[in-house]
């Protein structure tokens, strides 16, 4: 993937918007993100984007009026994201320029390489050949991120500090799990292999203490550094730790 490649999302959810944000900017594209269509016109002045990841259910001008407007306009890479299952929907999204469509849940390695390959075509074929304009702030846009500085994790003592230096102190259970995302930064580690490291391998009952003690340490770490701990989640598969990392031993 062009490390330059930049990617507009638009997607209602808060927290799956900066998901897709978070997974997207790690594997090295520039993304930014919009909540709703109604910034849309206004951000593609700022700058051009290489590919456009739009959900169908917006609130106001809905993903399908997105998608005919920019193809009537744009050779951009467009793919659809939605909750809606139903064959003609796909059709209808295919039929309007559509170059992929995806059913939620998605898979973020399978977007990942939706757009690795939509765009090493276009990269190959035209060139890359788009503008590079700055993004300016806008109320609707999610701003991308400062050069990262990392978080810490102490081991021994069980420490989580910020970016800016804010102390988490962790639990057991919170510590385990932690140390075990962060020792494979950006990978998927499945469910069973976290609840290992917690200590309760193969037991069904812990499947959701898994996810309550997940969002916990997102909670504790937000509360008391004001930052979202970039612990993403990979439905049926498990958990992703997005961010940048200093193990201190």
């Amino acid at each position: 993937m062009n490390a330059q490649s930049r990617v507009l999302v638009i997607e209602d959810d808060d927290d799956l918007r900066d998901t897709l944000l978070r997974y997207l900017r790690g594997v090295g594209m520039l993304a930014r993100g919009l909540e709703s269509a109604e910034a849309l016109d206004a951000e593609l002045e700022r700058q051009d984007f290489d590919a456009v990841v739009c959900d169908v259910n917006l609130p106001g001008e809905d993903g399908f009026s997105v998608l005919a407007r920019l193809r009537s306009r744009s050779a951009m890479r467009i793919v659809m994201l939605t909750a809606r299952g139903m064959a003609n929907d796909r059709l209808h999204g295919l039929g309007l320029g559509a170059d992929y469509y995806l059913v939620k849940p998605v898979n973020l390695r399978e977007l990942e390489m939706v757009l690795h390959n939509l765009l090493q075509r276009s990269h190959e074929t035209q060139g890359h050949g788009q503008g590079a304009r700055e993004p300016a702030a806008h109320a609707h846009a999610v701003d991308e991120p400062a050069a990262q500085v990392p978080w810490r994790y102490q081991g021994t003592t069980w420490l989580l500090l910020s970016p800016a230096g804010q102390r988490v102190q962790l639990s057991n259970a919170e510590a385990r799990l932690l140390q075990c995302l962060i020792e494979r930064p950006r990978e998927v580690v499945d469910r069973a292999t976290l609840l290992a490291a917690m200590g309760r391998p193969g037991l069904e009952a812990y499947e959701r203490n898994l996810d309550v003690t997940v969002s916990r340490l997102r909670r504790k770490a937000e509360q008391a550094s004001g930052e979202k701990l970039p612990i993403v989640a990979v439905r049926g598969e498990g958990y992703s730790f997005q961010g940048t990392v200093r193990i201190e031993r």
